[in-house]
């Protein structure tokens, strides 16, 4: 005997069997074939039972199994998006604003968020250019749900400033990271931007951390329409050549 006793939304589930040695089989054949322990899950009812559709069985890293859901973009809330990131950043705070954003989703498991907003250079506004100015993920999440959430994301944000008419988007990451997730969505790196400070003598601000250099990634868009036009405001100067900051 073999059924699926109980499935929750968190991730985890509980297998009935006959006995003890049926129990562990099953559960070492579903972790040395993850293919095989999907198909298994989906006949014992899983998906029926919590609606989604199951993208494999994976490994917590510790020997716990999980059920990982399928990810699915969804729309989000501003004010939900920039909680996200105060709570899971790992060393950058809320944007003020944005145009727009969305989160991803494992099952009722929220994973990541993306928030697409100006360029902070501000010799890239009014040029058709939007910037990913946050994208951050649930570190405290295992490591197998979170897989490709967030090139997803990224990819999402691409096909969405498209869609709204917008030429080009950018992106900043911090110099030595890797950049494998924008790689994996088709972003290209195009330079690296020496750390500065936004405190000046006009316009002072309190230092949060140290300057650091960062690498400045792009991506060529097509958009099938114009980008909405910006009303100018009255207390907008002559755009300085500025990169992004720390």
């Amino acid at each position: 005997m073999l059924e699926l006793a109980e499935a929750w939304p968190d991730h985890a589930f509980m297998l009935e069997t006959c006995c003890l040695a049926s129990h562990e089989a099953a559960c070492h054949g579903m972790a040395d074939d993850p293919e095989w322990a999907r198909g298994l899950l989906r006949r014992l009812g899983a998906e029926e039972l919590l609606g989604g559709r199951l993208r494999r069985v994976a490994d917590d890293g510790c020997g716990q199994l999980l059920l990982d859901w399928n990810l699915v973009v969804r729309p989000v809330r501003f004010a939900v998006a920039a909680g996200f990131v105060r709570r899971h950043h790992a060393h950058c705070g809320a944007p003020t604003a944005w145009r727009f954003g969305a989160c991803i989703t494992n099952g009722s498991t929220l994973l990541s968020v993306v928030m697409v907003g100006n360029p902070v250079a501000r010799a890239f506004n009014g040029r058709g250019i939007v910037e990913v100015n946050r994208l951050c993920v649930r570190r405290d999440a295992p490591a197998a749900l979170r897989w490709n959430a967030c090139s997803q994301l990224y990819a999402w944000a691409c096909k969405e400033a498209e869609r709204r008419g917008f030429a080009r988007i950018v992106t900043y990451t911090r110099a030595g990271e890797d950049g494998a997730s924008l790689r994996a969505a088709g972003w290209t790196k195009e330079a690296r931007v020496r750390g500065r400070s936004w405190n000046t003598r006009t316009r002072m601000r309190a230092e949060r951390e140290p300057p650091i250099d960062k690498d400045r990634w792009s991506r060529a868009l097509k958009p099938r329409r114009p980008p909405p036009r910006r009303r100018p405001s009255p207390f907008s100067t002559t755009p300085l050549c500025l990169e992004a900051g720390a």
